[in-house]
C-alpha cells in the first residue's frame, strides 16, 4: 500500500512536512510504520497550489528517499496547499503515469489502497467515465480511473456525492466479476482551497488515516488547527494526531474541520 499526505493551511516550504518531520512522508517511503508494504519505493508525486488556478505537479519513478531533485524542489517551493504520495504498486507497472497525485485543472487527487481484482473490472468500470473524462487517462491505474470516474459524476461540483456514487459503481462492478478481493480506499481530493478525505473498505479493513497538527515553520497561524491529513502520523506526539474511524469523510476548510459518515 502506499503513503500520502495532504496539507493547508499556513504558507510553508514543502521540505517542512516532506523530509523535516520525525516520520516525514520520504521516511515512510523507506520504512512506513502502519502500511502493509514497509517499502513504497514504487514512485513519487506532489502536486502543490501557488499564484496560478492549477497546481504544479512533480513526479518520477525513482523512490523518493534517493532523488536529489525532490530535495531541492522541496526546499525552494513554498504553498498553503499541496498532496504528496510515496507509491507501492498493487500490480500496475512503474511508471511516471501511474504515480500519484492525478490532476485535473485545479482539481488534484491521491489514493492508498485497491479496487478487488482490479485486472478482471478495469473494463467495465472504465466504460462509465465519460468520453471527455477518459479522454485524459494516462496511466493503468485503478486510483485514476476512480478519479476521472468522480469527475463524470460531478466531482467538480458535488465532491462527496460524486465520490460516493464512484466508490458505489465501483462495488457493482466488483460484484458483477465476481471479485474476491476487497475493496480498499483512503483518498484525499482538493480543489486547492478545501479538501475532502475519505475512508471506507468492503471488508472494515481501510488503510491508516489521521489528521493532526505536526509542527512547521510556519510565520502565521491558521484560524484551523488541523493542517495535516496523512496515512499516518508525522511524528511520536499521540497529542496532536487523531485516528479517523472507518466509513468516513473528512471536510476540511480555512476555518474547520468535519467529520461524517459515508453513506457507500
Amino acid at each position: 500500500m502506499c503513503r500520502w499526505i495532504a496539507y493547508a493551511g499556513p504558507e510553508i516550504f514543502l521540505e517542512d512536512l516532506l523530509f523535516h518531520q520525525e516520520n516525514s512522508i520520504v521516511r515512510q517511503s523507506l520504512s512506513a510504520r502502519e502500511s502493509v508494504f514497509t517499502t513504497n519505493g514504487d514512485g513519487f508525486g506532489v502536486a502543490w497550489y501557488g499564484k496560478r488556478t492549477a497546481p504544479g505537479l512533480f513526479k518520477d519513478t525513482l523512490p523518493a528517499w534517493n532523488d536529489s531533485n525532490l530535495r531541492s524542489l522541496a526546499a525552494q517551493v513554498q504553498t498553503r496547499c499541496f498532496f504528496a504520495h510515496v507509491r507501492a504498486s498493487t500490480g500496475t507497472a512503474v511508471s511516471r503515469t501511474n504515480c500519484h497525485p492525478f490532476t485535473w485543472r485545479n482539481w488534484s487527487f491521491m489514493h492508498n489502497g485497491k479496487v478487488g481484482d482490479w485486472s478482471r473490472c478495469r473494463k467495465d468500470l472504465e466504460a462509465h467515465i465519460a468520453h471527455e473524462y477518459y479522454a485524459h487517462r494516462q496511466g493503468t491505474t485503478d486510483s485514476e480511473a476512480l478519479f476521472l470516474l468522480a469527475l463524470s459524476y460531478g466531482l467538480a461540483d458535488h465532491p462527496v456525492e460524486a465520490l460516493q456514487k464512484a466508490l458505489r459503481t465501483t462495488l457493482e462492478v466488483m460484484e458483477k466479476n465476481a471479485a474476491v478481493e476487497p475493496l480498499r480506499v483512503s483518498l484525499a481530493v482538493t480543489d486547492g482551497k478545501a479538501i475532502w478525505a475519505f475512508r471506507y473498505s468492503s471488508d472494515h479493513a481501510s488503510p491508516s488515516l489521521y489528521f493532526g497538527l505536526p509542527s512547521t515553520r510556519a510565520r502565521e497561524h491558521g484560524v484551523n488547527p488541523v493542517n495535516t491529513i496523512a496515512s499516518e502520523p508525522l511524528d511520536s506526539n499521540s497529542d496532536h494526531w487523531y485516528g479517523v474511524a472507518e466509513g468516513t469523510v473528512l471536510h476540511w476548510t480555512e476555518q474547520s474541520l468535519e467529520q461524517y459518515r459515508l453513506s457507500v
